[in-house]
């Protein structure tokens, strides 16, 4: 998720894919990257050198990426389901061309879920999202501690309200 590192790390297929990503929505590109940026300053404030472990920080940069993505999205375009399941795009192509371990990639999965639940959740109480990413994260920081850690896929499908680690 670090800009540089996925950025380098993209091969031809990859950076064809992602390409095709934006080329079907380059108004996305802006609010994409204003996300991603400003997630990982986030948890670098919040989680030095402890976000990018497979541990409850690593739960909450997922989930604040998505809600950061949907509501940069939304700001964009107007459109709440879309920014929504721009989100969703996003990271789920994020996910399909990271190597993790299978187990890995469910736990991200599903703490990205878990993001788009929570944006989705305040949307409908306030018909509005918080536009101050840091207030949101703040918000979502509450949910930090009780962090289920799991241990085999099973365990993620009795936990789809909580954030998950491995570590």
């Amino acid at each position: 998720m670090i800009p540089r590192t996925l950025l380098t790390s993209l091969n031809y297929k990859k950076l064809i894919s992602l390409s095709g990503l934006f080329f079907r929505r380059p108004l996305m590109v802006i609010p994409t990257i204003k996300a991603t940026k400003n997630c990982i300053h986030i948890s670098d404030h919040y989680f030095p050198n402890l976000h990018h472990l497979n541990n409850s920080s690593n739960a909450f940069r997922h989930a604040l990426w998505n809600i950061l993505l949907t509501k940069e999205a939304y700001q964009w375009n107007k459109d709440f389901d879309e920014a929504l399941q721009w989100a969703k795009t996003i990271t789920d192509w994020h996910e399909e061309f990271s190597p993790n371990k299978p187990l890995e990639r469910a736990m991200d999965l599903h703490n990205n879920a878990y993001g788009r639940t929570f944006v989705h959740k305040m949307f409908k109480r306030n018909n509005i999202i918080e536009t101050d990413s840091e207030k949101l994260a703040k918000e979502l920081l509450q949910f930090v501690t009780t962090s289920k850690k799991v241990s085999n896929l099973n365990e993620l499908s009795t936990l789809k309200n909580q954030l998950v680690h491995l570590i």
